[in-house]
């Protein structure tokens, strides 16, 4: 079982250079209808961040119904363009409940990077996950609701999502794991407009309107670089990190975790090749990571 690092460490299992997209991608023409196995259900609650009823897909261990035991909380969100059935229905996590004793919450994060929309007032999907979500998971299952028996997890938007909330509510969580994540998005400098498509213009458009313009204070205060930087080193969640050789994102998660060792914050990456932003990549990670929690506290029974 692969442990936890305890100290920085910037792991490249095999290299490939290559320019990485504008636009993020993930696979979500992929995802396929179906049925997803009985130890996972869809929920709804009415968030008063977002004004409206949301829907969230969760798992629970293959004893609850038996147990009276309280379980760890790995809150898993899904990528750009997919919802909240993405992980469960591509997969194997229905599966990995009789191996592993936690709870999973995916949440319907939309488009929305999981962060309060700059310009929307009423596109709160950080203050939907931290406020609304999180308080009802706890009152209505057995978690055990405490920070070191919580952890958030994600691919490509939701890489970034989980290192965002998992970083600027670092007191909420005990790890964060990144899987071909968007990590960088927010910190790069954005393309010359003359430069970009309409497409990109587009989205680019649509990123500043949840992140801020470049350098104003709202796009720092959700640039993971910047809030990582201003966190003691003692309080930083264990962080895990990885990303495929021949992914688009390459660039970004290389960025991210040589920033984190300069600043000498504990970290783990896997860059693995020859992978590319797939399913089968996230799959594998989803279950690396979650045997990494088991090197945790809070996490040591799952």
């Amino acid at each position: 079982m692969m442990k936890p690092f305890n100290k920085p460490m910037f792991r490249r299992l095999a290299c490939a250079s290559l320019l990485f997209g504008l636009a993020i991608s993930s696979p979500a023409s992929e995802v396929s209808e179906g049925v997803t196995g009985s130890n996972i259900s869809t929920e709804t609650l009415v968030s008063k961040s977002l004004d409206k009823e949301v829907s969230f897909n969760i798992l629970v261990p293959s004893d609850y119904d038996t147990s009276t035991r309280r379980y760890p909380t790995l809150y898993l969100l899904h990528g750009y363009g997919d919802t909240h059935t993405a992980w469960s229905l591509m997969t194997d996590l229905s599966g990995y409940a009789s191996r592993y004793k936690i709870i999973v919450v995916m949440p319907n994060g939309e488009k929305s990077f999981y962060v309060n929309s700059v310009k929307d007032s009423k596109s709160r999907f950080e203050d939907m996950i931290m406020k609304d979500l999180m308080a009802h998971v706890d009152s209505h299952y057995r978690t055990i609701p405490l920070p070191r028996s919580r952890a958030v997890a994600g691919l490509s938007m939701g890489g970034y999502g989980a290192v965002f909330l998992g970083l600027k509510h670092h007191g909420k969580f005990a790890a964060i794991g990144s899987f071909s994540g968007a990590v960088s998005r927010v910190h790069i400098t954005p393309p010359d407009p003359s430069k970009q498509s309409e497409n990109e213009r587009k989205f680019q458009q649509t990123l500043e309107e949840m992140f801020g313009v470049a350098g104003s204070k709202d796009r720092d205060e959700r640039d993971p670089f910047k809030i990582v930087e201003n966190m003691p080193l003692d309080q930083v969640p264990y962080l895990y990190i990885a990303c495929g050789g021949q992914d688009f994102l390459l660039e970004e998660n290389r960025m991210f975790v040589d920033f984190l060792s300069k600043k000498k914050i504990p970290y783990e990456y896997h860059e693995i090749s020859p992978r590319v932003h797939s399913w089968d990549f996230w799959n594998d990670q989803l279950r690396q990571f979650l045997d990494c929690l088991r090197g945790l506290k809070g996490f040591s029974e799952i």
